[in-house]
């Protein structure tokens, strides 16, 4: 079965490597960002096989080897021949790869978004148009692995593995047994874990966010109200988090759940059970990994597949750091998660105080405008994937194809 693996970052080198151990998959990398792309590929012209350094779950460290079949930015090439599209690519490339994609797109095409960002279904349905009945698309709920790539196309390691991952379809599927299958290998990829389990429409995952609600809630938390002097101290993200922090990111997931509460009354046959709260939702994910389960607040500074993770920072001299407002926390996981989310309490009329002020202070930090006094009107907002920034202005229109 070949695969077209959309991305080139940490995921995508820890993905390619799992799957070069099935010795009945292959993978095909397409890149679109040219210095990533060349250097990846003059690694393997030169011999090299990327290394992917494992801490697994009982505790143990093991080492696993092996390369893609080829990583290239042709997509015509890529896409000779694929059964599985698996995105796995930072959400503000998602549009750009959709876009070279679509002439090329098949009937019968299995699209997998691993992880769905928020509102991912929305820009396959502007972008793909009427293509897109005819393509199962299913979306996971975040990345399988706390991961990092050190040196492309050579070198990288797993932190933590997620324990359940749980996905949906955008549509009832065209094709349950090719669906079934595309699972299937993708599990065996993967290896045991994560275990992947289907159980509701991507309007589910757009809301079991895990980014969108962790990252800009605790980057608001360390950051909010910063005197802008350098420190010499480098915070670890997860395990110094602040109590500020975990309670806007509490409150922020009290939101979706709400959100959530306004779809079900609305809309009672759609199965949204599984969109956990926050706190549930880690301990769903990193159950053994998690060492203090008293509170949300011990939760996320006791996870060990986090401990590794540093606040995103900038060296202005040696020893002295800046916060990196320009990380993907806020540059990803607010046009790309925390708008989107607030796109759809807007269509569900539903209130998010806590989302509105962490919105505020990060297009503040980041130049950006998606909120204009306390509206989604912002000259930004083209930029997202809002719903209604793809055309969606009905509540029914959130779901489905």
């Amino acid at each position: 079965m070949k695969i077209i693996l959309c991305g080139d970052g940490n995921g995508a080198h820890v993905f390619s490597c799992l799957s070069a151990q099935q010795a009945d998959v292959s993978v095909c990398i397409l890149s679109l960002y040219k210095p990533v792309r060349e250097k990846w590929q003059q690694s393997m012209k030169e011999g090299a096989v990327l290394t992917v350094d494992c801490r697994n779950l009982d505790g143990t460290e093991t080492s696993i080897s092996g390369n893609p079949t080829c990583i290239t930015d042709d997509p015509a090439t890529a896409m000779e021949g694929v059964s599985i599209a698996v995105f796995m690519n930072p959400a503000f490339t998602h549009n750009e790869y959709l876009k070279q994609l679509e002439p090329f797109v098949q009937a019968g095409l299995i699209l997998v978004a691993l992880p769905g960002q928020t509102g991912f279904e929305y820009a396959v349905r502007k972008i793909w148009k009427e293509k897109r009945k005819d393509v199962n698309i299913i979306a996971f709920e975040s990345l399988p692995w706390a991961c990092k790539m050190s040196n492309i196309g050579k070198k990288a390691a797993i932190f933590g593995f997620k324990e359940v991952l749980e996905g949906g379809p955008m549509q009832i599927s065209l094709d349950n047994q090719a669906t079934e299958e595309a699972v299937a290998t993708l599990q065996r990829c993967l290896g045991p874990v994560p275990v992947l389990k289907i159980n509701h429409y991507t309007c589910g995952m757009s809301l079991n966010t895990l980014n969108a609600i962790l990252h800009p809630s605790l980057m608001y938390g360390q950051w909010f109200g910063w005197d802008g002097k350098p420190i010499s101290e480098m915070p670890r993200f997860y395990f110094d988090a602040n109590k500020l922090g975990i309670q806007v990111m509490e409150d922020v997931s009290n939101e979706i759940g709400s959100i959530c509460n306004a779809i079900a009354k609305e809309f009672p046959e759609l199965n949204l059970k599984s969109v956990d709260p926050i706190f549930r939702f880690l301990l769903r994910v990193y159950n053994d990994q998690i060492k203090d389960k008293k509170s949300l607040y011990t939760a996320v500074r006791s996870n060990t597949a986090y401990q590794e993770i540093m606040h995103p920072l900038k060296e202005t001299e040696p020893g002295f750091f800046v916060p990196d407002f320009g990380s993907r926390y806020l540059t990803e996981d607010i046009p790309f998660g925390m708008i989107p989310l607030r796109g759809m309490a807007v269509l569900m009329n539903v209130n998010t105080p806590a989302m509105d002020k962490v919105i505020e202070w990060a297009q503040d930090v980041t130049g950006k405008e998606y909120l204009v006094n306390g509206a989604l009107a912002g000259k930004d907002l083209w930029e997202t994937s809002c719903p209604q920034s793809c055309g969606v202005t009905l509540p029914s229109q959130l779901f489905g194809c």
